[in-house]
Formats: C-alpha cells, structure tokens, sequence
C-alpha cells in the first residue's frame, strides 16, 4: 500500500470515518440480483475491491480475499416510510455513516433500495484508502455498460510532477538531488507553502467550528442545469467553479447569519482537493491529489464581490504548489506512526471549517443493464475536528450540490443546500436584468 493511501486509511475516528458515503437514484426499478451480477462480473474484475488492507509491523499492505461475501457487500434495503422519500433516504444514510465497515472485509458495501419514489436507488460506502473521487468516478464508469467519460481533453492534461515518496528522508534527499536545479527550486517553494499552512490563523469558532460528536446529518439540493451556470460564469467573465464556489460561501454566510451569528471578520477556510494525475490514469485507483486551504469571503455582503474574491483567492492558490505540497506531506506522515500522524492532522484541520470538492463526471448518463443513473450523490468525508463537507459533483448536464454536516454544528442541513440553490438563482437574476453594479465590479476584478 502507498504511504499515502496508508495515511489516509489510518485518518479514520470516531467522530469522522474515512468514508465516501453516496447514492445513485436510476430511471426505474431492477432487482438486487441484477446488481449483484454487475458487481460480481465487473466490479471484483478490479483487483483492489477484491483487497483488504492489512498491517503487519506496521506495515500495512493490500491482502487478497478469495471468498467475496456478496451478502455483505450487496445488502437489501428498506427505507422507514415513516417521512417523504427524501428524508427517509437521508434519515438511512446519516444512520449508515458513523458506522463502521467491517475491517476484515474489503472496505467497501452497497445498499439496494428497491423502492424509492417509485424506483430502485443504491447506496454506496468505500473507503478513501482505495480511491479518492476522480478515481471512484473512473471505476463507476468502468462498471457501466458503457464508458462515457475519457472523451474530453481534459482527460489528457498533465499536472505538475508530485515528489514521489521514498525510502526514509535520505531517499528523499536523494530524489531531490537527482532533478537538480529545478527540484532544488520546487523544494524551496515546498518548505514556503509548508510554512504558510502551518502559520495560517486558526478558523473562527463560528457554528461550524465546535466539538464534533459521532452523529452526521446529509442533505442535497435540486440540480442545477450546467448551462445556465455556464452562462451566469461567461456574462461575468468568472468560471463555473467560481461561480458555484461563490454560492457556496453565501449559502454558508446565510446560514450564519440566520443562526443570529456575526459574519463580520469572520475566517472561514475550506480544504479543497486538487487532482494531481491525468484522467486517464484514474484507474490506477488510490490517492492521488493534494488539498489546498481556500479561504471562503463569508464576512462579504455582496454576492458578485464574493465571487471576486473567491477567483482571487483560487487564482492564488493555483499559482502555488500548496497542493503538491500537501501530498507531500500526507506521503511523509504516512511513514510516522499514527500518534505523529493524528497530531499533524489535528494541528492543520484547525486552520480549516469545511471540506469541499468538486468531481466532473461524465456529461451524458450512465447506464447499468442497461438502467439509466438519473440523480447521483456522495459526501465527502472531513478529518480531523471538521465536521461539514461540500460535495459538488457535475453529471449528465447537471450540477449536484450535497451537503453533510455534524449534527452538532448543523441542525437542519436542507437550509444550507436550499441556501446555495437561492444565491445562484439571486446571481443569475442579476444577471439577467442587466444589473449595472454586477457589470462594474467584474469589469474592474
């Protein structure tokens, strides 16, 4: 096992489980034995599901498993019926997600739901030690009837080289050497983001900054159509991730302030993953991104002036090697012993209130045995003392926003996510009315 895959299995704790947590909702029923088959035939054909991790010395590695208990691993699921569809879909899977998987079974389960809203919908839970999103996407569309995703040219890009880890800091040392003057460059600008992370203020201790407890509480909102977010992002000159970054800090401002809390001053930063690896070698599988700390303009009043802000802030970050960074230092403290390892975790997860990410799927629908996925969903897990996720997640023409929150800092979830839905539809009014403030402060960002 890689040492950062190591770090990342061994980041599991009670409060925050190392799991990424979904749901697929398709265009009709089909049974639990026609996704048993599809698991069996395709899903175990990728070696690492048919893995367990194991530690010997503490040395942990993937160990094969001859006997696959499809039992376990496809359960059968019935919802409560005691609310509407959709909240007792949230009420099973905020259940699920302090649970567990069994640590002598590959760290990976599904849930069949035969009936919601009238169709069939699978629930799914893996560990982040097998893959992280981009990685997990790539083994969604291999299990599909047909692959849709590595079309685009952004499945060929390439990304700055990462400093792979080595024997021991000697090895490392050694590595640097080997490339020289560059490496020698990279390595100074390495130590710099290291300590600018480790210097980075604490986060305000807002709502979303208390003691976490075991209990998480899901929600996600209506989708948005990609166009229209596309459209809002050209007629100001912004991305659509800047645009749907900025949402997100309004919808967390909102929240705030409803909870009768002052925004003014407020630090609130967001671990944002950052892919390091082409596409197309997704299926590698593991994990292969750094994080970044994007500090999220909550304190700001003004929609488009978040937005500005929010570019700037993410124009910084891309013109540095933070991320490349904090692989770096995952692949170290993968090598430490635990106790070292939780420290440094609980040291930099303070600088921090939420962890957000957003994954490009593919842009048409998958299918299953030929069933359409129509609505899917998954919730980043957090680390450390952060206790709300953001998952944005681009499918089939849609945006998907979902939001998982420590039930101690979030009471009703459904208000953050309805939150983000409200600016963007607020944005993209002014934007169709022609607003003359909007104008002015993007032809001068």
């Amino acid at each position: 096992m890689s040492v950062v895959d190591t770090a990342w299995l061994r980041m599991d704790s009670p409060e925050n489980l190392m799991v990424i947590n979904g749901f697929w909702v398709f265009e009709e029923s089909f049974s639990r034995d026609r996704f048993v088959q599809i698991v069996q035939e395709r899903l175990l054909a990728i070696p690492r599901f048919r893995n367990v991790p194991l530690n010997q010395n503490n040395q942990y590695f993937w160990q094969p498993v001859d006997d696959i208990d499809l039992d376990y691993h496809v359960s059968s699921a019935e919802l409560p019926k005691t609310n509407s569809a959709d909240e007792d879909m949230k009420a099973f899977i905020a259940g699920l997600i302090s649970e567990p998987l069994d640590a002598g079974k590959p760290l990976w389960r599904f849930y069949h739901v035969s009936d919601y809203q009238g169709k069939s919908a699978i629930v799914f839970r893996i560990h982040h030690a097998y893959a992280d999103g981009i990685a997990l996407i790539s083994v969604f569309d291999a299990i599909a009837d047909k692959s849709v995703l590595h079309t685009s040219p952004a499945a060929h890009a390439t990304f700055p080289e990462v400093l792979e880890a080595q024997p021991g800091m000697l090895g490392w040392l050694a590595y640097v050497v080997k490339k020289a003057g560059i490496a020698s460059i990279f390595t100074l600008g390495w130590l710099y983001e290291a300590a600018h992370v480790a210097l980075l203020s604490s986060d305000s201790k807002t709502t979303y900054k208390q003691p976490l407890t075991v209990n998480k509480q899901v929600a996600w909102a209506s989708p948005l159509d990609v166009a229209e977010v596309k459209a809002v992002g050209k007629a100001i000159g912004c991305t659509v991730n800047d645009v749907l970054l900025g949402c997100v800090a309004g919808s967390l401002r909102a929240y705030l302030a409803n909870a009768g809390e002052s925004v003014n001053g407020v630090t609130l930063r967001a671990t944002v993953p950052v892919n390091l690896r082409p596409l197309s070698e997704a299926m590698n599988l593991g994990n292969h991104f750094g994080l970044v700390y994007l500090e999220l303009p909550v304190a700001e009043p003004d929609a488009s002036k978040r937005i500005t802000k929010v570019r700037q802030n993410m124009s910084t970050l891309k013109s540095g090697i933070q991320a490349q960074m904090s692989y770096g230092v995952l692949a170290i403290l993968g090598r430490f012993p635990t106790k070292v390892q939780r420290f440094a975790l609980d040291f930099f997860s303070q600088k921090a209130s939420a962890v957000m990410t957003n994954v490009p799927g593919p842009a048409e629908a998958i299918r299953f045995d030929g069933v359409a996925l129509t609505h899917p969903m998954f919730w980043v897990p957090q680390s450390g003392s952060i206790g709300v996720g953001v998952s944005i997640l681009s499918y089939a023409g849609n945006v998907e926003f979902g939001l998982i929150a420590d039930q101690a800092l979030v009471s009703d979830p459904s208000m953050i996510v309805d939150g983000f839905v409200a600016e963007f539809q607020a944005l993209q009014k002014r934007v169709k009315e022609g607003d003359p403030l909007l104008a002015t402060e993007f032809s001068v960002a």
